[in-house]
């Protein structure tokens, strides 16, 4: 373990240096870390008194050379194809990871707030970046000759570099949430695959307890329903609203006077045009139609949870489609006479959808909303189906044993038997029919099975930090406990996964797209 490539852009800032620490007593590693910009270098360099850091690697040069876009246009794109070729990723693969460059892709978030990057962009000056992003990363990983990269990030340059490196082989860990309370695991791309989920499912066999059985009954999402609702409620309030545009104002003011440059940068009047767009939506909520959960009582409905967009979650996790709007169109269309699809709102998504998005779902004629703030679980268990792009939900109804409709290619639950990744839009009619007609007292109990061997597994395979302050934004570096801990499963994921990493990373990417036997 000669090099190592840390991510120093994440919200567990608090763990890098600790980790890097570990392997530079257990292997003398060189660490090179990855910034957005100076402040950044400066912060690391200001918390690193040992001198653990070995280079900086700053990426805010990508938004100031954005507008350098010289050459003849067919070079360009062509420089494109090779790339595209090389890599196994389009152009478009890499624009739609990023809300800036994006955006257009994101027809449901058109109320994001705009970006300098984002107001000035042109294809083909997205496309000349994209492949100064691919030259910068070759060139790096070849200075650096890294044996691990440690965390991922989204938006074009983060796509590309997790291209090139699955393309040379190189292991990638990223620390991800299991969805399922304080668990996490070292992922293994920017998909946040989890091949030892699958691995340790296929070992459980029946070996679930009775924590198991009291875990499904108690699922609960944090932060809890109520939080939220306040939360919600907050913002209609005009003095909220005042609020939150003096403290957005004096962010601005305070990132000017710092020259803070990244690739974003958002201007302040898209941020306060957000901020009100927030307010009134919440507001002016009660004009529209939305059924209370009460109502669904004994009713048939497919559920689907609104995705916030743009968003990681959603654009980078499941570039192979993410047209949420579309997909409502689809499952409405094909669903059986009787049948309603139930559509939530994210509570992050007010204030960025287009003005006329709810009106429009509202519209078609088997579609229903449900308040945003309700707790969606609790629709979840009643219903024919659960529909996702991704979405925790997923994981949530999974475990419980609803039936999961996954039209995301790399959710890490798609592998049991209740899980239905749709892949053309022939398979969905009658895949929904089948659904809306019920089953047996016997298929849901094979089910409820099958989600607690999930849920076994997925303990099995994951870290529990109930007992860390991992998710506090203000905290001192890693304890030396955490850091064993995390250090530990680390190297246990890479040990059991060196051979998939470099010899049958192709073959595990052919397999996670394939059609279920």
């Amino acid at each position: 373990m000669k090099n190592i490539i840390v991510w120093g852009v994440s919200i567990r800032n608090w763990l890098w240096l600790p980790l890097s620490k570990k392997f530079k007593e257990h292997y003398n590693t060189k660490v090179h870390f990855i910034c957005v910009n100076i402040q950044d270098i400066e912060y690391w360099k200001r918390n690193d008194k040992s001198g653990i850091i070995d280079s900086f690697i700053a990426t805010s040069h990508f938004f100031q050379e954005y507008d350098n876009c010289t050459g003849p246009t067919e070079d360009i794109y062509r420089q494109a194809r090779q790339y595209e070729d090389k890599y196994g990723i389009l152009v478009s693969d890499a624009l739609q990871a990023d809300r800036h460059l994006g955006r257009g892709f994101s027809s449901a978030g058109t109320g994001h707030p705009r970006s300098k990057l984002s107001q000035k962009a042109t294809y083909i000056k997205s496309v000349n970046i994209f492949n100064k992003c691919m030259r910068f990363w070759e060139d790096q990983i070849e200075r650096t000759n890294p044996d691990l990269i440690i965390g991922v990030t989204s938006g074009v340059v983060g796509k590309t570099f997790s291209a090139i490196a699955r393309k040379r082989g190189i292991p990638i860990r990223a620390l991800a949430s299991a969805k399922h309370q304080s668990y996490f695991y070292w992922a293994i791309d920017e998909f946040y695959s989890f091949p030892a989920l699958k691995e340790n499912f296929d070992l459980t066999k029946n070996a679930f307890s009775d924590i198991e059985h009291k875990e499904l009954n108690e699922i609960k999402r944090l932060p809890v329903t109520a939080m939220n609702y306040k939360k919600y409620m907050q913002y209609s309030s005009i003095w909220n609203l005042l609020e939150r545009v003096i403290a957005r104002s004096m962010n601005h003011l305070f990132k000017r006077h710092k020259k803070i440059i990244s690739m974003g940068n958002y201007r302040l009047s898209e941020d306060i045009k957000y901020i009100y767009r927030m307010h009134r939506e919440i507001r002016d909520a009660h004009k529209l139609n939305l059924i209370s959960p009460e109502k669904l009582k004994g009713k048939s409905y497919v559920l689907y949870p609104l995705h916030v967009e743009p968003e990681t979650a959603l654009s980078m996790l499941s570039p192979e489609f993410n047209e949420q709007m579309a997909l409502i169109e689809l499952l409405a269309k094909n669903l059986p006479a009787g049948t309603l699809l139930v559509v939530k709102e994210h509570l992050a998504s007010i204030g960025r959808r287009p003005r006329d998005f709810y009106s429009t779902l509202l519209e078609i004629p088997n579609v229903v909303m449900v308040p945003p703030h309700v707790y969606i679980f609790e629709l979840a268990k009643d219903a024919k189906a659960v529909a996702v792009i991704t979405s925790t939900l997923g994981v949530e109804s999974a475990v419980y044993g609803v039936p999961v409709i996954s039209f995301g290619m790399h959710n890490n639950f798609r592998f049991l038997p209740h899980v239905y990744t749709v892949e053309s839009w022939k398979e969905l009619r009658p895949l929904l029919v089948r659904l809306c007609k019920g089953d047996t007292k016997e298929d849901r109990e094979k089910r409820r099975k099958d989600g607690m061997r999930y849920l076994a597994a997925l303990k099995a395979s994951s870290i529990n930090l109930s007992w860390s302050d991992y998710n506090s934004k203000k905290r001192e570096p890693a304890s030396a406990k955490e850091t064993e801990v995390l250090y530990s499963a680390l190297m246990k994921s890479i040990n059991l996964s060196k051979n998939r990493d470099s010899v049958d990373i192709e073959k595990y990417y052919n397999d996670k797209t394939s059609n279920k036997s």
